[in-house]
């Protein structure tokens, strides 16, 4: 089966084609993941080539970048529309939390902290307190953050720096059952948030004076 697979929530994203022509890019960008991801996506849509099936496309959700994540997202639909594919969306450190049993952490801003266990379970703290406690407690941790990042408020892993990539989900796809990938596949297209959106309403609708 062919896979195209998207990997935006961090800073180093990633897209890669599984296809008997394969391919993949990676890239380092904060905010300007479209400028990078469309070049790449092009590129392996060319590999697939016009008479290519492409009956399934991977996004990883997160939780990460917001923006990155809808960039993902949307490129992905847009695919899905011309090649009459199946988004699915896939928790982006789900690989890594499944093969090793690890809890990931990231940093969740204002001072919090959060933690991914497969299954898409999230426990957020609002302290690295109870992070470095269940570090003592011998759990194993793991972070895409930096050690330096880390340092800062006293959590030392031996795993850090850790990036999710759109080969992770394509190899974690590929060794799930085909019950397992039904309950992926009925999960909603959206992304896994640390916290609630914070939506700002208008003071003013459109329509008033």
């Amino acid at each position: 089966m062919n896979i195209l697979s998207l990997e935006c929530s961090s800073s180093h994203a990633s897209i890669a084609l599984h296809a008997p022509c394969p391919a993949e890019h990676s890239w380092t960008a904060e905010r300007n993941h479209d400028a990078f991801l469309f070049p790449s996506l092009q590129d392996c849509l060319r590999s697939l080539g016009e008479e290519g099936e492409l009956p399934l496309i991977l996004v990883g959700t997160g939780p990460g970048s917001y923006g990155g994540i809808r960039v993902a997202l949307a490129a992905a639909v847009g695919v899905a529309l011309v090649h009459h594919s199946r988004v699915v969306a896939i928790p982006s450190w789900e690989p890594l939390a499944a093969a090793t049993g690890c809890q990931v952490l990231s940093d969740a801003r204002r001072g919090g902290w959060a933690l991914y266990a497969a299954g898409a379970s999230i426990e957020v703290f609002n302290s690295a307190d109870p992070i470095r406690h269940r570090i003592e407690q011998g759990e194993d941790i793991r972070s895409g953050e930096s050690n330096s990042s880390l340092a800062r408020v006293g959590i030392i892993l031996q795993h850090t720096d850790l990036v999710p990539t759109a080969r992770q989900l394509i190899d974690f796809w590929l060794s799930l059952s085909p019950e397992k990938r039904d309950e992926f596949a009925a999960k909603p297209t959206e992304p896994l948030y640390v916290r609630p959106p914070h939506i700002t309403e208008a003071k003013r609708k459109p329509w008033e004076f």
